[in-house]
């Protein structure tokens, strides 16, 4: 999670388990723009094998459909999807096993916006990033009808939701940017994964392209922080939703009760 940034730093903010592992969260946001629901990220899903379930320590497979129902939302009341990369752990909740083992879109009436970069890169990916990528994730999305969007770079997708090719992490990674007047929102996803990567250097191991990130990721927080936008960090569990100070705190947003 922290790349080249020595374990004694970051374990005061982020304590390790005896095997080394750190707590993270699969953030996801559910949002009304303009009347439309839109589903920004989906986590891991429910497809994991039980040894990798063991492995990953998954504890919450079906959050995002939970906090749905909460909502009174069914699934194919979902009108669009988007996914800030399609690394396993974001994209894994698009597709779910059916009754009979066989897989389906979780959105079924949902249009998904994804990179043209960040699809053609899943596909053939390179070896150190093989790993990061489920077929059986994505791949269902050319089955449904007008399933998927595929963009070239920054696009606004419908009034109020816009979304910003940063790359980085992953070629066709995008920040998704929810705006109402002068109110946004801005979904991070692996561009600032925890408060920690609050800090411009720090860096994940994972990051294809590390300087481009960082440039990404300068030009984003020196935004949220001028224009008071509240950032939602993918992978943070304690408090994922917040602003930025000007002295560079992180202020969270109070949880509803």
């Amino acid at each position: 999670m922290f790349g080249v940034v020595p374990k004694v730093l970051w374990e005061r903010q982020k304590p390790a388990d005896a095997n080394n592992m750190i707590d993270c969260a699969c953030v996801c946001v559910i949002a009304r723009v303009n009347g439309k629901v839109i589903v920004c990220e989906t986590g891991i899903g429910t497809k994991l094998s039980e040894k990798r379930a063991q492995q990953v320590r998954l504890r919450e497979p079906e959050g995002l459909l939970h906090g749905l129902r909460r909502l009174g939302i069914a699934p194919d009341e979902v009108d669009a999807v988007i996914t800030t990369h399609l690394h396993w752990d974001h994209a894994g909740g698009l597709t779910r096993r059916d009754q009979e083992g066989g897989l389906e879109l979780t959105f079924p009436k949902a249009k998904h916006f994804i990179q043209r970069t960040e699809w053609e890169f899943a596909l053939h990916p390179d070896v150190r990033s093989q790993s990061g990528y489920v077929d059986d994730d994505f791949t269902p999305l050319l089955d449904g009808h007008r399933a998927v969007e595929f963009l070239t770079g920054d696009a606004e997708v419908m009034p109020g939701v816009e979304l910003r090719h940063v790359g980085g992490h992953t070629p066709g990674s995008q920040v998704v940017i929810l705006r109402a007047g002068e109110l946004a929102c801005a979904v991070t996803g692996d561009l600032v994964c925890q408060t920690p990567h609050l800090k411009v250097p720090w860096t994940m191991s994972a990051d294809l392209d590390a300087l481009h990130l960082l440039e990404q990721k300068a030009r984003l927080l020196e935004e949220a922080q001028k224009h008071r936008w509240l950032l939602v960090l993918s992978h943070e569990p304690d408090d994922p939703a917040g602003y930025l100070e000007e002295d560079a705190r992180w202020r969270p947003e109070p949880r509803l009760t």
